[in-house]
């Protein structure tokens, strides 16, 4: 009996506050149309507050081994980058139990004191760290409907050799 009571009660009290709270909103019940300024309020650009204090993280951290030579290159505005490819791997095991490889390759690029560290310092071999953001190029839809190919790259905003590459007996002695 007291839960039959009880359901009779809050249904009607829930509606009263409900009565209430609608009243006190700015819902317009006769005019449905808005008017002029706040149409223009909602679509001028600058209606919407920038987000500039949300975070956002775009980083990239590699240890890895230089797959060629880097490669100097001039921009389309005349600045001069260096790309090189890092090669890096993870072990794992199989589900039969084995351990397995995944190797990676990824493209690099390092632009300004950077890229003259790079052509200066690190040789095909070399254990680098790098450090950066995460770059892609491509993507765009072609006129036929389809799109290019989306490739990834990292944009190096630190470059640290780890070491030098390994060289052979023969070579140390012809340097000495």
């Amino acid at each position: 009996m007291l839960r039959s009571c009880t359901s009779l009660i809050l249904p009607s009290i829930s509606r009263a506050s409900a009565a209430r709270s609608f009243r006190g909103t700015s819902v317009r019940l006769e005019n449905t149309r808005p008017e002029q300024k706040e149409v223009d309020r909602l679509f001028t650009a600058n209606s919407q507050p920038k987000r500039r204090n949300a975070l956002n993280l775009n980083r990239v951290e590699l240890i890895g081994g230089v797959a060629d030579q880097p490669v100097a290159r001039v921009s389309r505005n005349g600045t001069e980058y260096v790309t090189f490819g890092l090669f890096t791997n993870v072990d794992f095991k199989k589900s039969d139990g084995t351990m397995g490889e995944h190797v990676e390759l990824h493209n690099i690029h390092a632009f300004g004191g950077q890229a003259n560290f790079v052509k200066n310092s690190i040789t095909r071999g070399s254990r680098v760290l790098v450090i950066g953001r995460l770059h892609y190029e491509g993507g765009q839809v072609r006129p036929d409907g389809s799109r290019s190919i989306r490739v990834a790259s990292i944009t190096a905003d630190s470059v640290a050799a780890l070491s030098r590459p390994q060289q052979n007996a023969d070579s140390q002695s012809k340097n000495e």
